[in-house]
């Protein structure tokens, strides 16, 4: 096991939502589960490993794992074209290459809410809102133990992807912004880049 000394750089606060409403008509008729599995990248260093044989790892705001589950309504389909609510739940998880004498966890709980507009192709462009909550970042160690706590403020989700009968590919892209709320202060970018793979469960989607 390789053994690091940590550079503690910078820390940051997260996000909150915007609430989406469907009718109870399409509520009854046209909702789906979305179960989503994807990989996020990007954002500002919070923490820096420099290890034995001097590779830098590090902790970037904006990485993560992530894991969410929701549902989906069509609000509105016309020759093929529609408009689609979606909101989800979920986990994103982050932490450090193994160690011998350190261990960082970071996990959030992000809350998303997007429109999207649906071609008759199964292409869904969408734009919404995502806010992370109970975002805390835990270290423990020879290193550094502590904890950093993050306020949970929204951020801005864009999404495209495409769907072929109740599996979805997608790119999205989120901006976002952590502040300390406790265990330090300041702020970091956490905005990022990711990509995954969905499955959905109830009535087709209309086309």
């Amino acid at each position: 096991m390789r053994t690091p000394k940590l550079r503690l750089i910078a820390l940051v606060a997260a996000a909150a939502a915007l609430p989406l409403f469907v009718s109870p008509a399409h509520a009854q008729s046209g909702v789906k589960g979305a179960f989503r599995m994807g990989g996020d990248f990007g954002g500002e260093k919070v923490m820096e490993f420099e290890y034995e044989d001097g590779t830098t790892p590090d902790v970037k705001a904006g990485n993560g794992f992530l894991l969410t589950a929701g549902g989906v309504a069509n609000l509105l389909t016309r020759a093929g074209h529609g408009v689609d609510a979606q909101v989800n739940v979920g986990l994103k998880y982050s932490t450090i290459p193994p160690a011998n004498n350190q261990e960082v966890t970071w996990l959030r709980f992000p809350v998303e809410g997007i429109l999207y507009y649906r071609t008759p192709k199964g292409i869904r462009l969408g734009a919404g809102t995502a806010v992370h909550l109970a975002n805390s970042i835990k270290a423990s160690g020879g290193v550094v133990n502590g904890s950093v706590d993050f306020k949970a403020t929204p951020g801005l989700l864009l999404q495209a992807e495409y769907m072929h009968k109740n599996m979805a590919f997608d790119l999205r892209y989120t901006a976002m912004e952590y502040e300390v709320s406790k265990g330090g202060s300041g702020s970091v970018g956490a905005s990022s880049f990711g990509a995954g793979f969905s499955f959905f469960i109830g009535p087709k989607a209309q086309r």
